[in-house]
């Protein structure tokens, strides 16, 4: 082989469709070998044996090379819950356990709390406010700004969740502009998204995560530092779940709307987390689905079974 040849440069043509991954991979992975290539003068393409290597690990791992490519991230949504005691207790069994270090972990804390969870919590679990609103500052009785969750530690924000919207009337415009100013301010935004039990009865399921979707869309302009939540606000804390295929479907829907509406690029890096009643019975089937990436989880998070859903995918 020419010294100035890379062995990538001689592999066999394999189908276009997994030819550029082929040559990613290679070009990792046999620079270790590189010096062995290079005693074979004249040696002018990789054998046979190892391109069809390179194209049953492509071809036939195609859904987990995508799954790979997004890391898995689980929150835990704690809500209007917790005291003191209890959130010792939470941070000092999160801090015992061996936490999968593939899934990036968020814990989701009431305002009056955050400080005092960041001090507890492993350094490696994110800290995230339960909401924020769309400004820096000003006459707002009640409300906490991103910069505010910021200065004590935060760096992520629950936006949207189904609570916000049905309890405290708070529109898809409100949200999305939440949603835009919070990632101005440096933080990173878990949006959240969802159709209720009457909207899922009716076969509105696409058309309400759609126009939810399509609101965030009009604000955010880099999608880097979202992930989107996909709860079924008839399985929030109901003890319903929706079935893995139920859940596949819609994260799947998802997928394909944002290749047909943002980017295909945002499509394959966008991580959708299914919330609604996750428990460490349902974490493993659902963690299996190529577009579930991770999990929103309420109650379950206040428990030490927390830690079997984090670890999910293991």
């Amino acid at each position: 082989m020419d010294n100035n040849q890379s062995v990538c440069d001689t592999m066999l043509d394999v189908p276009k469709s997994v030819a550029p991954q082929a040559q990613k991979f290679t070009a990792v992975f046999i620079k270790l070998f590189e010096h062995q290539w290079k005693t074979y003068e004249g040696q002018k393409k990789v054998s046979t044996s190892y391109q069809y290597i390179l194209y049953e690990f492509y071809a036939n791992s195609n859904t987990h090379s995508k799954m790979s490519a997004r890391k898995f991230c689980v929150g835990g949504n704690w809500k209007m819950n917790g005291d003191q005691k209890s959130i010792a207790e939470i941070s000092k069994t999160l801090s015992g356990a061996a936490l999968d270090p593939n899934t990036e972990v968020v814990i989701g804390c009431p305002a009056i709390y955050l400080m005092y969870a960041r001090n507890l919590l492993p350094c490696t679990v994110g800290v995230a406010g339960q909401n924020a609103y769309k400004v820096a500052k000003g006459a707002f009785t009640g409300e906490i700004s991103p910069a505010m969750l910021k200065d004590i530690g935060a760096d992520w924000v629950i936006l949207g969740h189904s609570e916000r919207r049905a309890i405290f009337n708070e529109s898809d415009e409100l949200i999305a502009e939440k949603a835009e100013h919070a990632l101005a301010e440096g933080l990173k935004v878990i949006a959240c998204i969802g159709e209720t039990l009457d909207e899922r009865e009716a076969g509105k399921t696409n058309e309400v995560v759609a126009r939810q979707m399509c609101a965030y869309a009009k604000k955010v302009r880099d999608w880097t530092n979202v992930v989107v939540a996909y709860e079924p606000v008839w399985a929030i804390g109901t003890g319903k779940t929706a079935t893995p295929e139920q859940a596949q479907e819609v994260h799947a829907f998802l997928r394909q709307w944002l290749t047909d509406n943002i980017s295909k690029e945002v499509s394959a890096a966008l991580r959708i987390q299914y919330g609604g009643s996750v428990t460490a019975a349902n974490a493993k089937d659902l963690a299996k689905k190529p577009d579930i990436d991770g999990f929103l989880v309420g109650g379950a998070s206040l428990k030490p079974e927390f830690v079997d859903i984090i670890n999910a995918r293991q």
